[in-house]
C-alpha cells in the first residue's frame, strides 16, 4: 500500500554510471534486489542506491533493513525530502507512526510534492483521529493523481471513521474500479456490507480477500459473521477461533466467542475470551452482565458482584441489578455449614 517512484525525482548523489535501471527489473523484486546489491558494492556513497533499495526492502517485509538503508540514505543525501519520504513509509510499516509523521511533514515543507506523499500523510493523521487534516491530504493527493486508488480507499475510511458510511462505499468501489485486485477496501467494503445486513453484497468481496489475504483476522471475524446470518454457528465459531489465533487482540471475535460458551454453559471458557476484552467493554451493560454471570456459575462471587456493581454504576436504571448483589452479598457473608466445611478440607486432603 506504499507506492514510492523515487526514479521521478531529482537525485544528486554519486555516480550517475553506476545507477541500475529500475524500469528493466521493477517487476521482479529478486532481480531488481540483486542489481541493487550489485551496484552498492561499486558505488557505496549513492544516496539514492540505498533509498531504492529500502524501498525494495520495504515491499518484502523486511523491515529492520530496509530502516538501515533509509536511514543511510537520509545521511549522504542530506535530509534531501526523497529519502525523508522512504524512511516515513519504513517507520510507518515497523508501527512508529508517531516518528514517521515529523519526517513526512519535512518533506512536504521540502517542496517533495507527491500523491503516495499526500495519502501517507492522509493516513498517519487518520491513525490519530485528526480526521480534517486527514482529509485535506487526501483531497491534495487527488488532486495531484485523480485516479489514484489509494486515495480512494483512504477517502473512504476517513468518511468511515466520522460516520459517513455511505459516501465510504462509494469511495471503496472506486479504489476497486482503479485496482480490482486491491485488498483493504474488499475488506472494508465487506465489512460495511455486513453490518448493514447486506449479507449477499457482501460475499464476493469478502471472499476475494479472504483469497488474497488468508490470514487477515478481520477477514475471519467478518466470515464468522456471515456464517451467523446463515444460521450456521458452529462454522460462525470456527471462523472467530481462526480470526483469535492470528490476532488475540481482536476484542469483538472474543466477546462473540465468550458469548457461545456462555449459552452451551462452558463458563470458564467463556471467561477466558471475557475476561481479555474487560478494557475493551468494561462500560458495556450486556457485557458486564454476561461477565458477572461467568463468575457466579464458576463460583467466583467476590468478583461476580464487583462486576454487578460496576453494571450498576454504568446503568444506574438496571434496578434488577440489585437483586443480584443483594444474593451474592449474602452468599459471600453466609458461614459454610460444618458438613459443607468436612467435605471441602476432605476434598483439599484428597
Amino acid at each position: 500500500m506504499l507506492s514510492v517512484t523515487l526514479g521521478a525525482c531529482t537525485l544528486e548523489e554519486g555516480n550517475k554510471e553506476q545507477m541500475v535501471n529500475l524500469q528493466e527489473v521493477k517487476d521482479d523484486p529478486a532481480a531488481q534486489l540483486q542489481n541493487l546489491n550489485a551496484a552498492l558494492e561499486n558505488s557505496k556513497r549513492d544516496g539514492s542506491l540505498y533509498a531504492r533499495r529500502a524501498v525494495v526492502l520495504l515491499q518484502n517485509g523486511e523491515l529492520e533493513k530496509a530502516l538501515e538503508d533509509a536511514e543511510e540514505a537520509v545521511k549522504l543525501m542530506k535530509n534531501e525530502p526523497a529519502s525523508l519520504f522512504v524512511k516515513a513509509q519504513v517507520l510507518r510499516a515497523m508501527g512508529r507512526s508517531e516518528e514517521a509523521l515529523p519526517l513526512a511533514l519535512t518533506a512536504e515543507r521540502n517542496s517533495f510534492q507527491r500523491s503516495s506523499l499526500y495519502v501517507l500523510l492522509g493516513e498517519l493523521y487518520l491513525q490519530r483521529k485528526e480526521y480534517e487534516q486527514a482529509m485535506a491530504y487526501i483531497l491534495k493527493a487527488q488532486e495531484l493523481s485523480p485516479a489514484d486508488e489509494f486515495a480512494y480507499y483512504y477517502k473512504g475510511r476517513v468518511q468511515e471513521a466520522t460516520g459517513d458510511s455511505a459516501s465510504a462505499v462509494r469511495n471503496y468501489k472506486l479504489a476497486l474500479e482503479q485496482s480490482p485486485n486491491f485488498m483493504q477496501p474488499q475488506r472494508e467494503l465487506a465489512a460495511l456490507l455486513i453490518d448493514r445486513g447486506e449479507h449477499a453484497a457482501a460475499r464476493p468481496y469478502l471472499l476475494e480477500a479472504m483469497h488474497q489475504a488468508p490470514k487477515d483476522a478481520k477477514l475471519w471475524y467478518n466470515r464468522g459473521l456471515l456464517y451467523q446470518a446463515e444460521q450456521k454457528r458452529d462454522s460462525a465459531m470456527l471462523a472467530y477461533n481462526r480470526a483469535v489465533s492470528i490476532n488475540d487482540t481482536l476484542s469483538d471475535a472474543h466477546y462473540r466467542l465468550g458469548v457461545h460458551q456462555l449459552v452451551i454453559g462452558n463458563s470458564d471458557e467463556a471467561l477466558e475470551h471475557l475476561e481479555k476484552i474487560y478494557k475493551v467493554y468494561r462500560s458495556d451493560r450486556e457485557y458486564l452482565e454476561r461477565l458477572a454471570t461467568a463468575y457466579e456459575r464458576t463460583g467466583l462471587n467476590t468478583k461476580a458482584l464487583s462486576t454487578y456493581q460496576r453494571l450498576l454504576a454504568v446503568d444506574p436504571t438496571a434496578t434488577y441489578v440489585k437483586r443480584s448483589i443483594s444474593r451474592l452479598k449474602y452468599k459471600i457473608a453466609r458461614p459454610i455449614p460444618d458438613s459443607a466445611a468436612v467435605r471441602l478440607q476432605e476434598q483439599i486432603e484428597r
